[in-house]
């Protein structure tokens, strides 16, 4: 006997989530794949459509499952699938919608004459579906025999299913009058196995002649600011959608930075070592009370920025957008100015002016900004080189700092 599941299990919805999460996933691969004078929208025709042009629009419903296979793969589309035969009534309901001007015949095959229905899902195919195969080969080759094997098979499978509501998501479909169904036929579209939704979408970015180091970065930048967009629409009460020249408009800049060879935007939070006060650019800190002990925010700020740095150029290095001799050539740019304001700084400088002229001296270089190649880099990444070559006892900000 099974165990029973919790109040908790019951109520989580992961595959509901993910059903969620896919279908914007899609809605971002389709934007990317955007043309002149087209748009895309979010739950508004559909899950998802693309308008072409004034003739030509194309709906999607995204069906998603975690449901595995004994080898591990997405369970495949059936021919009695729920989610096959509601995909269909929800369009034949579209189709006919009177509430939307669609009340006639007439208006129906207008409808119908411009517009896809494409069914996307990462269920697997199933060579057992009769149905989805004779589909397939009418909207292939639309003769009256293959039609003729639709709707015999709609009629058996109606007959063969115990399930009231595949039942009633059948009856409208075959509720539509016979030109109708006749037209509807030849523009469903089935895209089965449709898993790498994030991959494809990576591809597309590539496509658009991002170079191979800066594609997760791009997506990143386009995925934060999209899903923000659409979550903001969503409060004001609006649809979201995304014309292709609004796109170019808002979003060409992400695409610029990458192409322009500007290094890629590492976020990741360090890990802090244990005993922040031990650091020795800590200590060279504490001895010209630029920071006291008991700081432990500033400290941990500090240290943040000298891990990312350091995490940062070991990275750019393996990626390729930097090579070691212009990080060396960093670090001496920067320890030339340190020692030139040291100097300056210490000549002449009585006992009780050290650590004030220390906090002068960090404090001025705090305020510039250092290159890395042909990039400036942020004040963050520039305080954080400050604080990596005092860690490594390359620079300091007392006047005795290589002796403390």
């Amino acid at each position: 006997m099974g165990t029973s599941k919790t109040f908790m299990e019951k109520t989580a919805a992961p595959g509901a989530s993910a059903g969620f999460d896919y279908q914007y996933y899609y809605f971002l691969y389709k934007t990317l794949n955007l043309k002149k004078g087209q748009s895309v929208g979010l739950e508004i025709k559909d899950d998802v459509h693309t308008d072409v042009d004034n003739d030509l629009q194309l709906l999607f419903q995204l069906k998603h499952t975690i449901q595995k296979q004994a080898d591990g793969k997405p369970v495949a589309l059936t021919e009695l699938d729920t989610d096959l035969w509601k995909t269909l009534h929800n369009w034949a309901k579209v189709i006919s919608d009177q509430n939307d001007g669609r009340a006639t015949e007439a208006a129906q095959l207008t409808f119908v004459s411009k517009t896809e229905f494409h069914l996307v899902t990462n269920k697997s195919t199933s060579c057992s579906n009769k149905f989805g195969i004779f589909l397939a080969s009418y909207v292939e080759d639309h003769t009256l025999e293959n039609l003729e094997e639709i709707l015999s098979r709609i009629t058996e499978l109606k007959t063969s299913t115990s399930d009231d509501a595949i039942r009633r998501y059948i009856s409208a479909v075959t509720d539509l009058a016979p030109s109708v169904k006749q037209e509807f036929f030849k523009k469903i579209h089935f895209e089965l196995s449709e898993i790498e939704i994030i991959q494809k979408i990576k591809n597309s970015i590539a496509e658009k002649f991002i170079p191979p180091s800066k594609i997760d970065e791009v997506y990143e930048r386009l995925n934060t600011n999209i899903r923000d967009s659409n979550y903001i629409e969503i409060l004001n009460g609006k649809a979201f959608s995304v014309v292709f020249d609004d796109f170019t408009t808002k979003y060409s800049s992400i695409f610029q930075d990458a192409r322009d060879n500007k290094l890629s935007n590492l976020r990741f939070e360090p890990p802090l070592p244990d005993d922040l006060l031990s650091q020795p650019f800590i200590q060279q800190l504490l001895a010209i009370d630029d920071v006291y002990d008991h700081e432990e925010e500033i400290i941990m700020e500090y240290s943040t920025h000298k891990l990312r740095i350091a995490r940062s150029l070991e990275q750019w290095e393996q990626n390729g957008e930097v090579v070691h001799d212009e990080i060396q050539a960093l670090h001496s740019e920067v320890h030339l100015r340190w020692n030139n304001n040291h100097r300056i700084a210490f000549r002449g400088c009585r006992s009780d002016e050290v650590k004030e002229k220390g906090r002068a001296i960090i404090n001025t270089m705090r305020q510039e900004k250092y290159r890395l190649g042909k990039d400036e880099l942020s004040t963050e990444y520039s305080n954080g080189e400050l604080y990596e070559l005092s860690d490594l006892s390359r620079i300091g900000w007392h006047r005795d700092w290589e002796k403390l």
